[in-house]
């Protein structure tokens, strides 16, 4: 069993109290199947991604102050394969680091066991000269090493100056776009404990807290850019933060190694960006039953919240099988207006480069049966100036139409009762970068879900919208009148080489195939 006490350490400019984020190494072996990758495995076997080619920062505090210990024990035969950047000078193997290492990278305990190129820091000097660069006004941040694609950092830390803390998270966010990083970030251990504004508040990287519930869910405190914002984005298992984030880190590894991989998604750059695999996990995630974003639940305004995450729980546990199903689904585009011909299928994502002030994107589905859950989720990035003295933030919202007779009607209020049986229809924060739809019971129909962006002068710089929702049986009657004749045969060949809705056998492709199966419905 290992101890460890936070320690002040120095940076570049300014005293910085910077602690790993546990006190007692510990990793489970449930892990991989709390957030359901062994469900992946079962369903992929051999096939499975593992995070091959995928490079990870690991950014550590130094466990010991005499001997300067911040890096993983290299020669942990749970390591082996691995190739090891010591790039902060050479010291002891840090047990704290040893065990994220474990979890993020391990042979045997992360899902990306296929990671072998690691390059590690002492985080006192990555905030500072070798890489974020705090303080040293204008000087943009370096870039990472090459192959380095997700950074994990399990620590929590200030330098007790609101200016620097803003600095080092405007210098962070403007790595994640730059250089297209998925950043994991734990927040502080300790229910009710008030958050460290280093690095859980920022707002491109993904703040993760605790399946227990046991970390800080503090809102973003007046000082910090965009006061309360609602964190951490996402929980997975771990005794401690420390080893939650690497379980986050690793499934973004995964997910950058389906990207390049994955024969339905290697060819479109937009599924290698951080920001949709970024998206695509906190839509996919497990949500309990307990999990509420604060949605009315009568009365006008039933459905409808300006806190788009769960309080304690964020967008809840990290499900890795259904990020992989919503990532390899493939994208689909949405429309200006809502399109009751073209159906997108029930999991999947959007990457849009750049939306209009004052504009509207609509995607389309068919419910055939009653579903116990549907997710949507968009997350964009914020935009930082170069020289970090300003930034700016699109504003959107989202909202879940039900299609009668190919026209959108509210669901917002007691009127949508038979549509939903609890959750939320309109997501409308005015300071998240992210807005979440979560509902239980989703009655048969055709929905439209729209994003819209908000007037406003700020920079454009993408939002991604991810979604899941049960498979629901296809069914020939495509104008729904109860009989399957000339008006479905004509709907089917509207969209003949398309994946409409006359996708009969759910090949993502209208063809032959289906139409032999939509013939001998014939009625």
């Amino acid at each position: 069993m290992l101890t460890h006490r936070a320690r002040s350490l120095v940076t570049v400019l300014v005293a910085a109290s910077v602690a790993p984020t546990f006190t007692v190494a510990f990793v489970s072996a449930d892990t991989l199947s709390d957030i359901k990758y062994t469900d992946l495995l079962a369903r992929l076997g051999a096939s499975a991604p593992t995070g091959a080619g995928i490079g990870i920062g690991q950014c550590e505090a130094v466990e010991n102050s005499t001997t300067g210990a911040y890096a993983p024990d290299v020669t942990l035969a749970e390591f082996a394969g691995t190739t090891f950047s010591i790039l902060s000078g050479a010291a002891p193997a840090s047990s704290h680091a040893t065990e994220v290492g474990r979890m993020l990278y391990g042979n045997t305990l992360s899902c990306a066991p296929g990671v072998t190129n690691v390059s590690a820091w002492n985080v006192n000097l990555w905030v500072a000269a070798a890489y974020l660069r705090v303080g040293q006004g204008a000087t943009a941040p370096a870039t990472p090493p090459a192959g380095v694609k997700v950074f994990n950092h399990s620590w929590i830390g200030s330098f007790g100056s609101a200016a620097n803390d803003n600095d080092g998270l405007r210098r962070l966010d403007f790595t994640v776009t730059r250089d297209n990083l998925f950043i994991a970030a734990g927040t502080n251990n300790g229910a009710g404990s008030v958050g460290q504004p280093l690095l859980s508040y920022a707002y491109n990287s993904v703040s993760v807290g605790l399946m227990n519930g046991g970390h800080s869910n503090s809102l973003t405190p007046a000082g910090i850019d965009g006061q309360n914002r609602r964190k951490p984005d996402i929980v997975a298992p771990g005794a401690f933060t420390s080893f939650s984030t690497p379980v986050v880190g690793a499934a973004a590894a995964l997910l950058f190694d389906t990207a390049d991989s994955h024969p339905a998604i290697a060819g479109n750059p937009n599924a290698n960006k951080s920001l949709t695999i970024k998206t695509a996990m906190m839509a996919g995630t497990t949500h309990r039953a307990a999990w509420s974003n604060g949605a009315a639940t009568s009365g006008p305004t039933r459905g409808s919240t300006i806190t788009p995450l769960d309080p304690l729980y964020g967008a809840d546990l990290l499900n890795v099988d259904r990020a992989h199903m919503i990532f390899t689904a493939g994208e689909t585009n949405g429309f200006s207006a809502p399109n009751p011909s073209s159906f997108a299928i029930h999991r999947g994502f959007d990457y849009i480069a750049s939306a209009a002030s004052g504009s509207s994107t609509f995607w389309t589905f068919r419910v055939h049966s009653r579903v116990d859950e549907a997710s949507f989720l968009a997350s964009w990035h914020r935009s930082v100036i170069t020289g970090f003295t300003t930034w700016t933030l699109q504003d959107f919202d989202l909202r879940l139409w039900k299609l009668v007779n190919g026209v959108p009607t509210s669901l917002v209020g007691d009127g949508g009762i038979s549509a939903f049986s609890s959750g939320n229809v309109e997501s409308l924060s005015s300071v998240d970068n992210v807005e979440h739809l979560y509902l239980r019971d989703l009655a048969s129909g055709d929905y439209a879900v729209e994003l819209v962006r908000k007037a406003g002068t700020q920079t454009a710089l993408p939002v991604v919208l991810a979604w899941y929702l049960p498979d629901t049986v296809p069914t020939p009657d495509l104008d729904g009148d109860g009989f399957v004749g000339a008006a479905d045969l004509a709907i089917m060949l509207s969209q003949w080489g398309s994946n409409g809705l006359a996708d009969l056998n759910g090949d993502r492709i209208v063809d032959a195939a289906d139409l032999s199966i939509f013939l001998t419905a014939w009625s």
